[in-house]
């Protein structure tokens, strides 16, 4: 089977077909800017094509909902959003996640739940992880600089990954950890196969864990992302078109990733591959060596994991 979309969900066949027909020939009132973005839609979806090499795969969404204690704001986003992202079978793929929050949440039933509802217009959801989830591990002490601390914690949480990936679990620390809970909302995008949309999303979640080694996220919607009906000329629009290359290389590198890895969309195998090339990526990131702050300048990029400890980091994309 060629790349024609012949493979793809009827749908999205015919926005394959449309986009090739408005890249070949203008449209009959087309304004200043048109010619470049028709022909600029058609490359993007001649590009998923090419990728896809006649595969049945579709364009999914997962929304993670994430939880930790924190002192403040700032460290919940530091824990949320620095630390706590789900982990693609390519790494952490920064253009195939966006992040809402994080927000104050409080258990339902409590005082401050009660006050939340009033403020916000209505209670937060129950669904998700425990209330004394811990992302990061406990806090500095009030005399350590922020980027020792900062590093104190990824060296927490790149363990906490390898503790995932070998399937072993810690107990919480001891000292209970000081401020509120916090939420956030992670809207993750990957490709998945007839039927392997709830393993890959369950995965994806999976690879968010507190400081126990533990899951930290929990799935609370999967949605297909077949592209979208123009509102103007009424027109199938592809989901390459919204894309763009960047998107598209990393959905479908994900994918490959996938079909080549060691083993299928959640299976136990394949989740401790991610965890513990996630660790490696982590310490890489914040310049660890064997989990331990080191005192070096600066953070080390490597969006590319599987780099063993000491091989030269990958750039980011």
């Amino acid at each position: 089977m060629g790349i024609s979309g012949r493979a793809d969900l009827p749908w999205t066949a015919v926005a394959v077909g449309e986009a090739r027909l408005r890249g070949a020939e203008p449209g009959p009132y087309e304004e200043d800017g048109d010619e470049w973005r028709r022909r600029q839609e058609a490359l993007d979806v001649e590009a998923w094509e090419a990728r896809r090499r006649g595969r049945t795969v579709r364009l999914w969404c997962a929304e993670l909902l994430v939880r930790t204690t924190a002192r403040d704001v700032e460290d919940a986003t530091f824990r949320l959003v620095t630390l706590a992202h789900p982990y693609h079978r390519t790494g952490h793929a920064r253009r195939l996640c966006s992040v809402a929050g994080p927000v104050r949440w409080s258990p339902p039933g409590s005082v401050d739940a009660a006050v939340d509802g009033r403020l916000h217009g209505g209670p937060h959801p129950s669904s998700g992880p425990e209330y004394d989830t811990l992302v990061g591990g406990l806090p500095c002490g009030p005399d350590v600089p922020r980027r020792d601390a900062e590093r104190a914690q990824a060296a927490d949480h790149a363990a906490a990954l390898e503790l995932a990936g070998r399937g072993v679990r810690r107990t919480l620390p001891q000292t209970s950890m000081p401020g509120p809970c916090w939420q956030v909302w992670q809207r993750v995008s990957f490709l998945a196969g007839p039927g392997d949309a709830p393993a890959r999303a369950a995965e994806l979640a999976a690879t968010i864990v507190d400081t126990r080694g533990a899951p930290a996220a929990a799935v609370t919607r999967i949605e297909p992302q077949d592209g979208r009906r123009d509102p103007g000329e009424g027109r199938l629009v592809h989901p390459a078109c919204d894309a763009g290359p960047r998107v598209i290389d990393a959905l479908w590198d994900d994918f490959d990733a996938v079909e080549a890895g060691l083993g299928d969309p959640g299976e136990p195998v394949a989740l401790a591959s991610v965890c513990l090339a996630a660790a490696r990526e982590v310490r890489a990131e914040f310049g660890l060596v064997s989990g331990r702050p080191v005192p070096a300048g600066g953070r080390v990029r490597c969006a590319v994991a599987g780099h063993a400890e000491g091989d030269a980091p990958g750039t980011d994309r």
